[in-house]
Order: C-alpha cells, then sequence, then structure tokens
C-alpha cells in the first residue's frame, strides 16, 4: 500500500469513528433538563411530546421534580408524556435468560398490573382476584365537614359531584386510555365558583365515587386482600400503607369516600404544599395491614363487615404529610395513590 493510501485509509477510518461517537452522543436519553430546554427555547408542545415519544429518556418523575417542572413552564400535557415514558420504560420486559433446565412449577404469583400502577386482589382461597381501580371525583361545598354521612345529604355538594361527572366523562372521551382523564378538580373548583357566587377563604373537598353500588360484590364478609404500589413514579412507598374505609352512599348516586377542609384555590396551585390527610374525615374499619415489602401488603378484615359498600386505599403513614395540589388534581405521583379506590359491596 502506498503512502497516500494509507493516508485515504486512516481519514477514513476517522470519519467512521467520529460518526459512531456522535451517533452515541446523539442517543443519549432525554433528561427533565432536556424538556425544560425545549420548553424554553420555544418549541411548540407538540413537538416537545413528539420528541419525548421518540427518543429515549430517563426522567425524574419524583413528586419534587413534577413541582420543578411546573414552575419552569413546563405544560401537565407535557408531563404526562414525561410520566408515560417512564411507566413505559420501567414496565419493559428484560431480556430473556438461557434456557435451564426444567424445574417444579412455582406458586401463583400475585395478579399482574399495569407497570407504574398500584394494584388491589381480593383472595378467594390463596388464588388473588383483581379488583378494578376507581378513581375519584373531588367538588367543594360550602357545608363544613363533620361527617360522610351529614355530607351525603348535602343538595349542594349534590349538584357539584353531577357537574364534575359530566365533566369528568367528557375529559375521559378526549383523553380516552389516560389514567389522568379520570378525576376532574378544575372542573370542580369551577362549579363551586358559580354555586358559591363569592371566593371563602375556605372550603369542603369532598371524594366521592359514581353509583350507590360496587359492580363487585364479595361472597366473604371478613375479606382478605393483596396490595401493590411498589416502583409508582414520584412516590416513597414506605410512607403509605393500604386501609379499608366505609363509604357513604348519597342520595344523588354517589359514595363519599372522604372529605377535608381546604383553602378555595388549594387544588389549582402547583406549588402549594398541602396536609390533605391531617384533618380528612373517613370512616376507617379495623383491618390488620401485614407488610411484606416495600409497597407490598396483605390487608385483612379485623371481624366480619355489615352488608355495606367499603372500599381499600392507600394513606399516608404520617398524617402531616405534605402534598402538592397539582399531584392530586394531575392524578400523579403521591396523588394517584392518595385518589385510588377499590370498591366492593358486602351482602
Amino acid at each position: 500500500m502506498s503512502h497516500k493510501q494509507l493516508c485515504v485509509a486512516v481519514l477514513i477510518c476517522a470519519v467512521l469513528f467520529t460518526g459512531f461517537a456522535l451517533a452515541q452522543n446523539n442517543s443519549k436519553p432525554l433528561t427533565n433538563d432536556d424538556v425544560v430546554a425545549m420548553v424554553k427555547g420555544g418549541l411548540p408542545e407538540n413537538t416537545v411530546i413528539n420528541a419525548i415519544n421518540a427518543q429515549d429518556s430517563n426522567f425524574d418523575v419524583s413528586a419534587t421534580a413534577l413541582i420543578k417542572l411546573k414552575q419552569q413552564g413546563v405544560s401537565s400535557k407535557i408531563m404526562d408524556a414525561m410520566l408515560a415514558s417512564a411507566n413505559k420504560k420501567h414496565g419493559a420486559a428484560p431480556t430473556p435468560a438461557p434456557a435451564a433446565a426444567p424445574v417444579a412449577a412455582p406458586a401463583a404469583a400475585p395478579a399482574a398490573t399495569a407497570a407504574g400502577q398500584p394494584s388491589v386482589a381480593v383472595l378467594k382461597g390463596t388464588t388473588p382476584q383483581p379488583i378494578p381501580v376507581s378513581k375519584t371525583q373531588i367538588a367543594q361545598t360550602k357545608t363544613k365537614a363533620t361527617s360522610l354521612n351529614a355530607l351525603s345529604t348535602d343538595n349542594a355538594l349534590g349538584q357539584a359531584m353531577q357537574s364534575v361527572a359530566m365533566s369528568a366523562a367528557q375529559e375521559a372521551a378526549y383523553r380516552s386510555g389516560s389514567y389522568t382523564g379520570a378525576s376532574a378538580i378544575g372542573a370542580a373548583g369551577g362549579v363551586m365558583g358559580g354555586l358559591m357566587g363569592h371566593r371563602k377563604p375556605t372550603v369542603t373537598d369532598v371524594w366521592a365515587l359514581p353509583g350507590q353500588k360496587s359492580d363487585l360484590v364479595l361472597d366473604s364478609n371478613q375479606p382478605s386482600f393483596e396490595v401493590h404500589f411498589a416502583n409508582i413514579p414520584g412516590v416513597v412507598a414506605d410512607e403509605y400503607e393500604p386501609a379499608l374505609v366505609k363509604l357513604a352512599p348519597s342520595p344523588n348516586n354517589f359514595r363519599l369516600v372522604g372529605a377535608t377542609q381546604a383553602k378555595q384555590d388549594v387544588l389549582e396551585s402547583s406549588t402549594m404544599d398541602w396536609e390533605i390527610y391531617s384533618s380528612f374525615i373517613e370512616e376507617r374499619i379495623a383491618a390488620q395491614a401485614t407488610k411484606v415489602s416495600s409497597g407490598d401488603y396483605k390487608l385483612q378484615a379485623a371481624a366480619a363487615l355489615p352488608a355495606g359498600e367499603y372500599g381499600v386505599v392507600l394513606r399516608p403513614l404520617n398524617k402531616s404529610k405534605k402534598f402538592s395540589g397539582s399531584s392530586v388534581a394531575q392524578n400523579s405521583g403521591e396523588g394517584l395513590l392518595f385518589n385510588s379506590v377499590w370498591a366492593f359491596g358486602v351482602k
């Protein structure tokens, strides 16, 4: 090979190596900083979302990170795309291991659930049967929260819940398949704005499920459950435990889950810290929660349950734990856990 040919060969190798290096650099996963840079650079919302969907990502979707993103001007739709990307990445199937010699079949595993979503199954003997998750709808009333039974007959609350239900249905139609679209906090605030006529420093926020009865009626009146809520983006599983609550059916075709006093605009604030559970009213039912591992519990009613409507919920161990209004409003992170109910009836 001549000297000239050798030089050309070296040059070609250098170009190929450089191209390979650039390709490796360009394949670097998207981060929160990349998203913020695109938003502040003036890229349209749809363009940012398409970039998130088209590339690998390594997003921080903790509650603190989501709040920071909101403060930096990142829209809810973009954060939804980031959460979906994180959930998809977490739920990706691992690379299959090489085939091994046949072994005895293992014991039945807990019922599978969507990646990044909490799940509950009722035990029928030793077989877990998944319970569908319901998302609470939240409305406001001027009536002070004293008990769920008292609130269930509040006419203004009934009107607000009906309006929220219609708004939630419309939102779900636009966002079919989106876990976030099941709750209508913003609609609740708008409805009560008209009902109240003028602002008050505090209101009562009420969590409820549509319908007076659950579709699921258990055969046993002292049920046992398997509860799983590990690896939820934005949630520290060790800060929560499952609980059993009694629901309060209302004449307006709702089942009240709980209620609390709050400032008028707390649900609309992305930065306001809210001790959502410190004064929360709910009818707890005695139950034994046994921790198996982080975010993995066994839950059993302590005694036979009277006929009625019930639900498994997830609650913070520290009643003074603070939530952001946006996480509750958008069903993301800790708000997703707090708004979830696995409802059932007992004959």
